[in-house]
Parts: C-alpha cells; structure tokens; sequence
C-alpha cells in the first residue's frame, strides 16, 4: 500500500513568514481609506434616514408601508457596515499594539496574503477553519 506524500508546502503545513512593517504599512492605510469612506457612507445614510423620517408625517398610509421595508433595509445595511467599521478599528488597534498578523488562537503569523485579502482577519486559515468547523 502507497504512502500518501505530505505536502511540506501547504498552507496546512507551513509556518507563513511575519508580515514586514512594509505590508503592515501598506495595510494600515488602507485600512484607514476604507474607514473614511465607510463612515461617510453610514453618516450619509443616518442622514437620509432623519430626512426620510421628518417626511413621514405627509406621506399616506400606502406609503408608510413601503417605507418600513426599505427603513428595516437601511438599518440592516448599517448594521453591516457598523460591524465592518469595528473590525477595522480592532485591526488598527492590532496594527498600533504591535499584535498584528499574529494569529489569536496558536500565536503563529498569519500569512501576509491572507492580510491583504482579508486586512481584519485575527485568526490563521488553519484555526479560521477549525472555528468554522466547531460552529458547524
């Protein structure tokens, strides 16, 4: 019976190199990018959401109707993207504490390309995919 090879190189098997302060950099600017944007874009909506809301006193029952799906709609959206904003402020605060690319779970580097993928990712594929696995 034939031996199945291990592959020596897979992700698996592999201790990923730290992320250099170069990538860390190049991440953490993005990071920032993407935060800027994300906040205007909830303000933006926490806006319309006020305006659209001072207008419900005009508006007629029909439309009111209307309106509570596409309101439920908005605050499920800024729910999403108030959890995004967190990760990435948890990142940045990562990034600042100097615990980035360090997996939570076993404390081994998170490969950098998983980062660049994934710039609020805690946790290495390996231990992703066993608290995957738990939550079933």
């Amino acid at each position: 019976m034939a031996r199945k090879k291990i592959n020596e190189s897979s992700e698996e098997t592999r201790v990923p190199e730290r992320v250099t302060a170069e990538v860390i950099e190049e991440i953490k600017v993005a990071l920032v990018q993407k935060k800027a944007a994300l906040s205007r874009n909830i303000n933006s909506e926490l806006d319309e959401m006020r305006t659209a809301a001072e207008g419900h006193h005009l508006a007629d029952m029909d439309d009111l109707g209307g309106d509570a799906n596409d309101e439920e709609t908005n605050y499920k959206i800024l729910e999403i993207e108030s959890a995004e904003l967190d990760q990435i402020d948890y990142a940045l605060e990562r990034i600042d504490n100097g615990s980035y690319g360090v997996c939570e779970e076993c404390e081994k580097p998170i490969n950098p390309e998983r980062l660049r993928a994934l710039p609020f990712a805690s946790l290495c594929i390996t231990c992703k995919r066993s608290q995957e696995a738990a939550e079933g």
